[in-house]
Parts: C-alpha cells; structure tokens; sequence
C-alpha cells in the first residue's frame, strides 16, 4: 500500500520512531504498529492524524511515489553568510524556494517600490502650496484616513527615524528635551503625561508621581512604574487624557530644541505617530496603521542586507554591524510614499501638529482648561489651576 511506504519514508527521514509518532499525532503506539505492518486498517481520519504528526500535507502521503532524493537528506549550505544544517528534504525545498524569491524576484520587487515611492514623492512636492496650511488643521481633527502617496505624512515610530534629513525624535518616550511642568523639570513627556493617570490628591499618587518625575528612561516609566501601580490609575482617566496629553506636549515646547524641531517640519507636514508594528490598546487611540508601508520596508531592508552581505563575500568591504544597521534604516526611511494610514485616530499625531502651527503662528493651541479644572488634576501635592 503506497500510503503505508509513504509514511515509513518520511518517518525514516525524521529520524522518527513509532512511538513518536503516536505521541505527536494522538494514535496508539500499538495502532501504529498495526499500520504499519498492514494489519490494521488505514482510515482517511487516521491519515490526516498521521499526516499532522508528521507535520507534512495529506496529499504528501496519498501520492503515488516519493522520489528517493527524499529519503535521508542532510548536510551544510553557505546561503546570507550563514553556514545552514538541512536535515531533510523539505528543509532544502523551502531553503531553495527562499533563495529563489531573495535572489530573482525581490530585486525586482524592491526596484518597483522605490520607483513609485520616487513618483509619488515628486507629486506631493510638486503639489505643495506653502502658504496653503491653515486649512489642514480645521479638518485635520476629523481626518481618520492619510493616503501616503497623495499628501506629506510624516510619521515617526522610533527616535531613529528620519525624513528629508531631520530626525523624528517626537515620541512622548524620546530622551533629549527635558522641560519645567508647574516648577518640575521632567526628562520626558511620557512620564509627565503618566503624573496625569495618577493626579488625585493622595500620598499613592504622590509617591507615584516623585517616581515618574526623576525617571529619565520614558519606556521604563511606562513599562515599570506605570504598570506596577495600574490598579491605582484614575477611573475617569479616558475623559480627559488627550487634552492632558495637549496639555503636557504644549509644556515641551518650553523646550527651545524641540520646538525648533517642530518648527523645522514644513507648515503642510501630516504628523502621525506610526503604530502599525505596535498592537497595545492605545496603539490605535494615539496612532493609525500602514500595512502596506510596513511590508514594503521590510523588503527594502532584506534586499539591502542582502546587497551588503554580497560585497563582503566578494571582498569589496569588511562587515561592520553598525554600519549595516545603518545603512539599513537610511534605505528604509527612504521608502515614505507607500500606502495609507488608516485603523488607528492619530491624536498624538494631530496634538503634536497643533502645537506646530501655533509655535509657527505665535499663538497657543486651544486647550480646553475648563475640563483640566474639572478634574481637579494635582501634581506632587499641588492643585493644577491652569
């Protein structure tokens, strides 16, 4: 029966016994046995539990022959400068399938996106009015949607990226532009911006509060002193967290660098905090999603890795880690005109260009204080004002 000398073939270049296998696919060692041996009949459920505890497809096993090239394949392939251990021929089929696709189609692949990333970028800068902002921002509360490839996004994930030469170091955890919050200097905004989660006029919130005040790392704020005392966090925090957060970031701009570097984004510029990689439940809240963006970069950066990976082995250069992690991300920020931001309110985004033009026009971003006073915000033992 072909389906028996199937089974014992891929059994055998597993290196898998029967016990194994009745272990991975829920069938009795005896069962098996039977099987094998032709002495019990081989059911199609019990196939498709052979085929599982095997880990291969049931047509693997239904077909009329397996060629001998199956049987016992292994040794070592040099492939990305990497010395690689097939142990069977499925291993090798996928290897082979990867160096295919890596080698013929995704140059192709990576030239194509970067001649459209090159077109549309020419058509924004092309289109773009300087004078012609203001109105962006009367709709730009209600914009739930940035195509890319039609107006400037300017989105920011990491405080390495960059655009046109300037780096969007915007994050709340970014480090670098410490500022005074009611006679605080706080190193963040991030942990400025937590003080609100836990404001009441309690000796907790306080101890909480000193906490984030003398933190200097925006990410352990979050992750360490935030997380420790979740519990703690006020109940009616959602009501007014995104005008706290306008609240605090207007306060940064205190900061002469980073209001310069605000100032520095062109007038037009749609900031946008680029959660697509980030799955928490505010990713969506404070950012929007570029799926295809996303996918487009990684193919940048694979190719990129790969092209350098080839002059070190053809002797052009030496490897240097940095300057391959460099490298990488330089191709990769290139790549801005793809795709469109969607999935995701963009508040962070949106605060972080109201407090752009109203440093750009002299004024102050409109901050409901009424609701800031309703809620009897305090910070370190004093009641906030405003």
């Amino acid at each position: 029966m072909k389906e028996i000398d199937n089974i014992r073939r891929y059994m055998d270049e597993a290196h898998m016994s029967q016990r194994e296998l009745s272990q991975r696919s829920g069938i009795a060692h005896e069962t098996i046995s039977k099987i094998l041996n032709g002495k019990y009949p081989l059911s199609h459920k019990l196939l498709v539990k052979i085929a599982d505890g095997l880990n291969i497809p049931i047509s693997e096993l239904m077909e009329d022959a397996i060629t001998p090239i199956t049987v016992g394949v292994q040794g070592y392939i040099e492939y990305d400068n990497e010395i690689i251990k097939i142990k069977s021929f499925r291993q090798l089929q996928k290897l082979v399938q990867q160096i295919e696709y890596e080698t013929s189609i995704l140059p192709k692949e990576v030239k194509e996106i970067k001649t459209l990333n090159e077109k549309n970028r020419k058509l924004i800068k092309n289109s773009i009015n300087k004078d012609d902002y203001e109105f962006n921002i009367n709709d730009f509360e209600l914009i739930q949607t940035h195509d890319a490839t039609k107006v400037d996004c300017w989105a920011f994930k990491t405080a390495s990226d960059t655009k046109d030469g300037i780096i969007l170091d915007l994050g709340n955890q970014c480090s670098g532009y410490p500022f005074n919050l009611h006679g605080h200097m706080f190193y963040t905004s991030e942990s400025a911006y937590l003080c609100g989660q836990f404001s009441h006029n309690t000796e907790e919130h306080k101890r909480i509060q000193n906490q984030l005040l003398y933190e200097k790392n925006g990410y352990t704020a979050k992750k360490k002193v935030k997380n420790t005392n979740k519990e703690l966090i006020r109940a009616d925090w959602d009501s007014f967290r995104a005008e706290w957060m306008l609240y605090v970031i207007w306060a940064k701009c205190q900061n002469t660098d980073f209001a310069n570097k605000l100032k520095s984004l062109p007038p037009n510029a749609v900031i946008i905090e680029n959660s697509t990689t980030i799955h928490e439940g505010t990713s969506s809240f404070w950012g929007c999603k570029n799926i295809e963006l996303e996918e487009a970069r990684k193919k940048v950066e694979r190719y990129t890795a790969l092209e350098y990976m080839k002059k070190v082995r053809n002797g052009e250069i030496k490897k240097n880690s940095l300057e391959l992690d460099a490298l990488i991300q330089s191709e990769s920020d290139k790549i801005q005109y793809i795709g469109t931001y969607s999935d995701g309110r963009n508040y962070m985004g949106k605060i972080l260009k109201r407090c752009q033009l109203a440093l750009l026009n002299n004024t102050e971003p409109n901050i409901n204080y009424d609701l800031l006073r309703s809620k009897r915000i305090f910070l370190l033992g004093e009641l906030l004002t405003f």
